[in-house]
């Protein structure tokens, strides 16, 4: 057995799952709740928070179907669940038991997004809107790092 100053090959990818999952939870709130969405001039903005409140105060109780539905309650409350799972992340994606799996429902949060932008026809925006998404790819490859490294 030899004494090695180099960590093992399992802590470096542990050490990129966490370090990927921090990023996509810092993308995510950053996306959601600091940055513009709908800049109207070069500092300030609407951010998600203003154009929710507008968005579901111009829907009233419109007959809503299908994909547009399901668009409308990530901003009535999916931005909350996307919130907590990608805040969760970076604790519980290298987990042996199953709380690894609180991943699948940060991805799912990302994919909520998508969905409600699309049903909102959200286009000529910032970058903001497309941080979820990319937080999404992100959570994807530190869980896919933490299950390695943990399963080696």
């Amino acid at each position: 057995m030899t004494i090695s100053s180099s960590p093992a090959a399992t802590d470096k990818k542990l050490t990129a799952a966490y370090v990927l999952t921090v990023a996509a939870s810092a993308l995510t709130l950053l996306g959601l709740y600091v940055l513009d969405w709908f800049p109207d001039q070069v500092w300030g903005g609407q951010t998600f928070l203003e154009y929710r409140t507008e968005h579901l105060a111009d829907r009233g109780d419109s007959g809503l179907q299908g994909w547009e539905y399901l668009g409308d309650t990530y901003f009535q409350f999916g931005y909350l669940v996307q919130t907590a799972a990608f805040v969760l992340l970076p604790f519980v994606v290298a987990r042996y038991n199953r709380w690894h799996w609180l991943a699948a429902l940060a991805v799912l949060g990302a994919a909520w997004q998508v969905a409600g932008m699309s049903a909102a026809a959200i286009v000529n925006t910032t970058f903001a809107p497309a941080m979820g998404p990319l937080a999404g790819i992100l959570a994807v490859i530190g869980w896919v790092l933490a299950r390695v490294a943990v399963n080696e």
